[in-house]
């Protein structure tokens, strides 16, 4: 078989060139010489060719619905396409992993990399690609293994907000390179967490991220430093808040935190989202600052149509009652969940936005008190259902605290969350 790092590097630029910002996919049978060989013993060669035009097939089907992409060319064990959404490529990368899941034979690994390629065409149709970032794709999909996908950085950081389906789960691998020489590269692997568990180890070479020198004295009473930890920038908000939602257990309370941050389909999915499908979250609750009159639009026009769109989607049965100053949504069946929230003039309470985790009383699940707490945020402009545009809050930086060396502050927080529990059913 080629390899396709190799191939990627021979290709040389026609004539009729272009350049697009495009996502490179890259896939191969993994293990095909072998199944060649087992395949040809058993019948004859022409088996092999019958499973690799199946998967050619299946792979071109898949990429090019929808006009989501093109297949360049093949590989000889795969092929070489391009993708123009992120999201989507990620999407259809699954959509193949989960339809060769259970196949006998076809396994596939698959490598993506984003970015500006040139492009070669033929006539009317794109046929090769190359400039780095197919190098990078890959080589990317040299680090994973049959059945499994790796994406870089530059896909990651587009296809995480915007993913439609729910049942995606990422896992950081961290730097890797392919063999010694190679730059680093980035790799985090979507997978399907219902079919496939993601990857222990890649194949290649994990390179140590380099950790910057600091002269940061931590305090003596704060025994445990690593129970601090600050995200910045909307991706890493998303990312922390995302950990947070889907790792946490207990209650979640929500205290005076700006709507922004949900108010998009994306935030939705990173940060409530993630706490309604948690089975280990009981109770969700919001305690709004109704002294703003936006927030309460925000709320009735944008989170809660989201909610219940998103059981809807998944036919959960649910109880909704909205009144004017509070209200509640219960999921039913297997689902426990419940949410609620109160409207109060918060504008003069100074205690800084926050989300915390506390011991559910009603259960006796063990939980290890938890807090985020919004450092800073940035405004943004939002047009809602009725044309209007307003501007709303998104956080760009949180402070992640832990139970260790850090449980008067998760006190306090929970005094004040505490204030307000009898208003919740």
């Amino acid at each position: 078989m080629e390899d396709p790092v190799e191939l990627a590097d021979a290709i040389v630029p026609a004539s009729a060139e272009q350049t697009s910002l495009v996502v490179v996919f890259f896939d191969d049978m993994k293990g095909s010489t072998v199944l060649k060989e087992q395949m040809a013993a058993a019948s004859d060669e022409q088996a092999f060719q019958m499973l690799r035009k199946e998967h050619d097939a299946l792979v071109t089907e898949v990429i090019t619905r929808d006009g989501a992409g093109e297949v360049l060319k093949s590989t000889g064990d795969g092929v070489l396409a391009v993708l123009y959404k992120p999201s989507v490529a990620v999407e259809r990368a699954l959509e193949i992993q989960e339809r060769l899941h259970t196949h006998p034979h076809l396994k596939v690994r698959i490598g993506m990399d984003m970015g500006e390629v040139s492009m070669e065409s033929g006539g009317l149709n794109l046929r090769d690609a190359f400039g780095r970032h197919v190098d990078w794709a890959a080589r990317a999909m040299e680090l994973a293994e049959a059945g499994h996908i790796c994406v870089t950085r530059a896909v990651y950081t587009d296809a995480f907000s915007w993913i439609g389906k729910r049942r995606i789960a990422w896992k950081e691998h961290g730097p890797h390179r392919v063999k010694d020489g190679d730059p680093p590269l980035e790799i985090f692997e979507p997978h399907n967490a219902n079919i496939v568990a993601p990857l222990e180890r890649l194949r290649g070479v994990k390179v140590e991220a380099e950790v910057p020198e600091t002269t940061t004295q931590w305090p003596a009473s704060l025994a445990h430093p690593d129970a601090v930890h600050v995200a910045r920038s909307w991706e890493a908000v998303a990312r922390d808040g995302r950990d947070f939602a889907s790792g946490g257990a207990g209650m979640m309370y929500w205290f005076k935190v700006p709507l922004g941050g949900i108010s998009y389909p994306e935030g939705f999915r990173n940060f409530l989202q993630p706490a309604l499908e948690n089975p280990n979250v009981g109770k969700i609750r919001f305690l709004l600052d109704q002294s703003s009159p936006l927030i309460p639009k925000v709320w009735a026009e944008l989170v809660l149509p989201q909610v219940e769109r998103w059981a809807n989607d998944l036919g959960v049965p649910y109880k909704l009652e909205p009144e004017d100053w509070c209200g509640h949504f219960e999921a039913e069946g297997e689902r426990k969940t419940s949410l609620g929230w109160v409207f109060g003039d918060l504008s003069q309470e100074y205690t800084p936005c926050f989300k915390l985790f506390v011991a559910d009383p009603d259960t006796d699940h063990p939980t290890a008190a938890e807090a985020q707490i919004f450092l800073a945020t940035v405004q943004r402009t939002v047009r809602f259902a009725d044309g209007s545009m307003q501007q709303v809050r998104i956080p760009d930086a949180v402070l992640r605290v832990k139970e260790e060396g850090n449980a008067g502050l998760l006190q306090a927080l929970n005094v004040v969350a505490n204030q307000w529990d009898a208003m919740f059913r």
